[in-house]
């Protein structure tokens, strides 16, 4: 299979290319080779074109076709629209990296798919909390619109693994692991909701394999957890006994949600469909090995 990935050489990108090269597939990455440009330059398999998705640069997608499109670099509508016109003559299949952050507040514990999404305007301020899921429902609503008949929707949760940039779940990993006293805030019976991003990247491709369309939340663990959960998990996993104290207020833990419950919907969301349709979960623990590993040797560089 030829795919396109408008990306694919930071965390999310990088592990779907690297799903994708192991189930054979030949890649090219449209990005502006602004991180990691040397990635993949090894493999034969991969190639690459460099340009901004928002200049006469995306004239390069339309030369030649492609069995499939992994878009994980829009963020805006205005990020859309130049694909869709550059691929107005094929008709692959569209994979576009979404969010649970599309969904409307306060949805209920267990929505599925269906759940209402935020509406803002494309002008929202990037300060405005809503920005990041408002724009990408906005996405979302551009895909539809032009190519919902071969369009297939990934709403991941928090993504956690190896080269996680954003530290939300190594943060974790790290305190756990240097220190047997946690300073944690006092919901600790919020939910939480991880999905590592080998399994995500995994599903990605299966997606593609299979010409599976529609959307489908990409959520882990099976079962509920919550944060106290997730805290003892890598506690055991990596032989730590865990003892936690109340924080000042002042830890900057992230993960956490608001006291009053109403965003636990965002960490609570059905993942059932996607689970139907092949995607598996390794295990908090496995991940947080994994991440303690990765980060002990970025540490050591």
């Amino acid at each position: 299979m030829q795919i396109l990935v408008l990306g694919g050489t930071r965390f999310i990108g990088r592990g779907i290319v690297e799903a994708a090269l192991d189930r054979g597939h030949e890649l090219t990455l449209f990005n502006r080779g602004s991180t990691d440009p040397d990635a993949f330059r090894d493999k034969p398999t991969v190639h690459s074109l460099r340009g901004d998705r928002r200049s006469e640069d995306i004239a390069q997608i339309a030369a030649r076709r492609w069995d499939a499109v992994v878009d994980v670099s829009a963020y805006r509508p205005d990020d859309v629209r130049p694909v869709l016109r550059a691929l107005s003559s094929q008709a692959p299949q569209y994979v576009f990296i979404s969010t649970v952050s599309v969904y409307a507040p306060n949805i209920p514990p267990g929505s599925d798919e269906t759940a209402p999404l935020l509406q803002v305007a494309e002008t929202i301020p990037s300060s405005d909390p809503r920005a990041y899921g408002g724009l990408k429902a906005l996405c979302e609503g551009e895909l539809r619109n032009a190519i919902e008949e071969r369009l297939t929707i990934l709403r991941p949760t928090v993504v956690i693994g190896p080269r996680d940039y954003t530290d939300r779940f190594g943060w974790w990993v790290k305190r756990i692991a240097g220190r047997r006293d946690v300073p944690v805030p006092r919901r600790l019976d919020q939910p939480v909701q991880l999905i590592d991003v080998r399994d995500l990247s995994a599903f990605t491709v299966r997606t593609m394999d299979t010409k599976l369309l529609g959307a489908f939340n990409a959520v882990g663990p099976k079962e509920p957890m919550t944060l106290g959960d997730l805290i003892e998990t890598v506690g055991t996993a990596l032989g730590v006994a865990v003892r936690v104290r109340p924080s000042d207020g002042r830890s900057g833990a992230p993960l956490t949600l608001p006291d009053d419950g109403s965003a636990d919907g965002y960490f609570s969301v059905s993942g059932a469909a996607a689970y139907r349709q092949g995607l598996t979960l390794r295990s908090i623990g496995d991940s947080a090995r994994d991440v303690l590993e990765w980060e002990s040797a970025r540490s050591a560089r």
